[in-house]
């Protein structure tokens, strides 16, 4: 048995505290002597564990005292089985969430290294999606599906392997920089140094990503072109930008090619 103050200073909780919990009955000592010392068995040891730990996880005392009042009829077995199997549960849902929180702070920043601001609409998507709990899981489902519609067995993997913006990959960060460039060079003739250096860029990820399926490239820029009047599809590819894209990939091609010819 454990004295409050023992229990106290091993657990790392204050006696005031342990005091209140018995208050609350949430923890009520096992014996009280005669001279008012409060005792504490392993059991409410065990108990202090369950505690402390829903506690971490973000439960109210009064949540904490409905679980325990939920497990007091289970064997001690099945009690502490029970409690277990919620903290664990809790912590994975938990880790879901913030796992999911750091992607769409991913995507958030990358729109602003992007843009230098996230557009209104964006934000309220994004505190929509935290109110409401929306998995990314969920998301993905149907993203998935869209692809499995839009591409063949064999041209799947390709577009799965495509880096994403809520993804700590060194290919977006490498792909968001080439769209800044992009954006501050809209208008420029597609022949001139600059849109000829972009060009190249362009075609060197394109080499990386797609490598010698160019069907699948087109297919997928086709496929992520906004109509006319509509919201891009994947963020910095407005359908001004992929014509510019275009333009300049265009020349280069063509310009290449006549180059190529006259040293033969």
């Amino acid at each position: 048995m454990y004295r409050i103050g023992q229990l106290a200073k091993e657990a790392g909780i204050s006696i005031r505290t342990l005091r209140y919990y018995d208050e609350l009955g949430v923890l009520k000592p096992s014996f009280v002597s005669d001279a008012g010392y409060r005792y504490y068995s392993h059991e409410d040891v065990m108990k202090l564990h369950h505690i402390a730990t829903l506690k971490q996880l973000g439960f109210t005392l009064p949540q904490i005292r409905r679980v325990l009042e939920e497990e007091a009829s289970r064997s001690h077995t099945e009690r502490w089985t029970h409690a277990i199997r919620l903290q664990m549960e809790t912590i994975r849902k938990e880790k879901n969430r913030l796992d999911l929180l750091e992607r769409m702070l991913q995507t958030t920043l990358r729109t602003i290294e992007l843009r230098n601001d996230v557009p209104t609409e964006e934000l309220l998507l994004f505190i929509h999606a935290l109110q409401s709990g929306q998995t990314e899981k969920a998301t993905e489902s149907v993203q998935r599906a869209n692809r499995l519609k839009r591409f063949t067995p064999d041209e799947l993997p390709i577009i799965e392997s495509l880096p994403r913006l809520e993804e700590n990959d060194p290919r977006a960060d490498e792909w968001i920089g080439l769209l800044r460039d992009i954006h501050g060079h809209l208008g420029e003739p597609p022949d001139s140094p600059a849109s000829r250096r972009l060009a190249g860029r362009l075609l060197e990820i394109e080499g990386q990503w797609f490598g010698d399926r160019e069907d699948v490239l087109e297919k997928y820029w086709e496929w992520i072109r906004p109509e006319a009047g509509e919201r891009e599809k994947v963020l910095g590819l407005d359908r001004e930008t992929m014509a510019y894209i275009e333009r300049l990939t265009d020349e280069y091609l063509r310009t290449d090619k006549r180059a190529k010819r006259k040293k033969r």
